[in-house]
């Protein structure tokens, strides 16, 4: 089969077009820790970078020349002939995820990306092979993971200080929110998600002035209309995140004083105009202003609560968010209203 590509301008002592353009462009990637082999038509291994020493043990000696399955664990053996068939029909292959085995015998998810090298008449010469170690990589996402979500509930904890003396407002109001997507059958990563993100639902806190947001009387309507401006602050404090959490957070901050009749604050949305983290957000907290004491008023019975989140439904509140809600175990409200079930609620 005849394939243009680009020309080979030189020729190995074996009379081979020289690969070596196309490996040199490679390995320029090796900086990264990348592995960087040549493979010839037959599948042996032409050039073997360090970064492929660094990732699978075995030096150039002992890795050129030999059969590049050496490298494939025993289930997939047939993966190599699939990616030459693959190559010398002139297709790429582009990062696919598959594991490979060094030479003490560990096993490395690697993620691996080969371009086929073509002579001037068109004649298959060969491969360039890069290959990333996934394990490395997966340690250190879930490193960066572990610490943004530490970032998270130290914001969270900023904007509790503010107006919170137990300190354990955002805790309880992420347990209700959790219990409450898992009661409506929302998937596993969305009650995670929301979990997550629900303990920053007053941020926007931190930039209302104490003699309002403290103050132990009746705010005035001026007062009342500063104190909304905490959801805009939020959303500024918030927006423009490609992390799925802040992302969520940002509407949570947003839409948790929003209405189910549409008589809320800030935008005045209506039904499913509010987003449905919103409007679980908008009952958790609401449930927890009115079971805990704050300067202007006394906590309420959790019966008492639960009876006016039920009146409130259709009004206030998503009717099938409420009916949710009803469904929870009394007892696990009271653990919740008492700070029970560990940091931001149950597993899930």
């Amino acid at each position: 089969m005849q394939r243009r590509g680009r020309p080979a301008t030189s020729r190995t002592p074996d009379g081979s077009p020289d690969l070596q353009r196309a490996i040199e462009l490679a390995t320029l990637v090796e900086s990264a820790g990348d592995a960087v082999l040549g493979v010839s038509p037959r599948g042996l291994i032409t050039h073997w970078g360090e970064g492929a020493q660094r990732l699978f043990g075995y030096s150039r000696a002992e890795a050129v020349g030999k059969l590049i399955t050496m490298l494939a664990p025993p289930d997939r053996g047939g993966e190599a002939g699939a990616i030459g068939q693959q190559l010398s029909s002139g297709e790429r292959v582009k990062r696919i995820e598959t594991e490979r085995v060094t030479k003490d015998g560990r096993l490395l998810e690697v993620e691996l990306s080969v371009s086929p090298i073509w002579s001037e008449d068109g004649r298959f010469m060969g491969s360039v092979g890069i290959m990333r170690d996934l394990t490395e990589l997966r340690q250190t996402l879930e490193e960066l993971h572990a610490a943004r979500l530490e970032d998270l509930e130290r914001l969270a904890l900023v904007g509790e200080y503010r107006d919170d003396d137990t300190n354990r407002h955002t805790e309880r109001v992420a347990r209700t929110a959790s219990l409450v997507a898992i009661a409506l059958g929302l998937d596993a990563d969305l009650v995670r998600t929301i979990r997550r993100a629900s303990p920053l639902h007053d941020i926007g806190k931190i930039g209302i002035p104490d003699c309002i947001l403290l103050k132990p009387d009746r705010l005035t309507a001026e007062e009342f209309a500063v104190i909304k401006t905490h959801t805009a602050i939020g959303k500024r404090i918030l927006g423009d995140s490609h992390f799925p959490i802040l992302k969520m957070a940002t509407e949570i901050a947003f839409t948790h004083h929003e209405r189910w009749d549409g008589t809320g604050y800030p935008a005045g949305l209506r039904g499913q105009a509010i987003p449905v983290c919103g409007r679980i957000t908008a009952l958790a907290d609401a449930f927890d202003a009115m079971t805990h004491a704050r300067p202007y008023k006394q906590a309420f019975s959790v019966e008492h609560a639960v009876a006016e989140i039920r009146r409130c439904s259709a009004s206030q509140f998503d009717p099938a968010i409420v009916e949710a809600f009803m469904t929870l175990p009394h007892g696990e409200l009271v653990d919740t209203v008492a700070g029970a079930g560990g940091r931001y609620g149950c597993a899930a």
